[in-house]
């Protein structure tokens, strides 16, 4: 058996039982993008500009797909482009919105968080599709339907829960609401009490001045709900979690 000094680089080896030496694949091999492996094992031949080019594109598709995934089920990114939650969030804020926590069982919401949720306007119709906000290309497919909007307000009671609206103040269950994320001054005219159905939620716009919310439309459904917003992103100045996330107020 020659001496391992002897071995050149263009013969490795792998070391099996005793006495038995295994030849192992070319390091240009072992090297290869999985995607020109593939081809080259169904018979097609790949030089080395064209694996650098597949590697890109593996990293790039891996990439979009784990951005697609977190963005699908994880966190969502939302800009507000109204004044109903004012002054919490103002008209243009952007911020994540925490789903994971949800979708694990890890927590619930509860009265004085705000939530985002899915919400359908009588009347209103569109189809189905996205946006591209820097191209600004709206992207629509498919028949017309009740459109499904992302709605963002503050949760005041869910399920069982009785509320009345009173001098500005929320009552939950006759008891005046006193944590600081109820501290607003929410106007209301004529019937001001509900009692929220299982599996409803009641919620409010900070702004009720300027808010379509639960005292026009009536209750959300608890299917219905998204997750909280954590982390503000936009504007610069305003940067930093909120909803009483890592001790944020909420």
């Amino acid at each position: 058996m020659p001496d391992e000094r002897e071995r050149t680089p263009e013969q490795p080896v792998v070391i099996g039982p005793p006495g038995l030496e295994v030849p192992s694949a070319p390091a240009e091999i072992q090297h290869k993008p999985l995607l020109s492996r593939l081809f080259n094992r169904l018979g097609i031949p790949t030089s080395a500009g064209v694996d650098r080019a597949i590697d890109w594109f593996q990293v790039l598709a891996i990439a979009g797909l784990l951005a697609w995934v977190t963005m699908t089920y994880g966190i969502v990114r939302m800009r507000v482009p109204t004044g109903s939650m004012e002054p919490t969030i103002m008209p243009g804020d952007s911020f994540f919105v925490d789903k994971f926590s949800y979708l694990l069982g890890l927590k619930r919401p509860k009265p004085g968080d705000i939530i985002v949720f899915w919400h359908q306007e009588p009347g209103k119709m569109c189809r189905a599709g996205f946006t591209i906000p820097f191209l600004n290309w709206d992207i629509r497919w498919g028949e017309l339907q009740m459109c499904r909007e992302r709605y963002v307000k503050r949760l005041i009671a869910i399920g069982g829960q009785k509320i009345n609206i009173r001098d500005g103040r929320i009552y939950i269950n006759d008891q005046l609401m006193a944590d600081p994320a109820f501290h607003r001054n929410y106007i209301c005219t004529g019937g001001c009490e509900w009692t929220v159905p299982p599996g409803k939620l009641f919620v409010l716009g900070d702004n009720t001045a300027n808010s379509s919310d639960s005292r026009y439309w009536g209750f959300a459904d608890e299917r219905d709900f998204i997750g909280e917003p954590f982390l503000r992103v936009w504007p610069p100045g305003r940067i930093g979690p909120m909803n009483g996330y890592f001790g944020s107020p909420r």
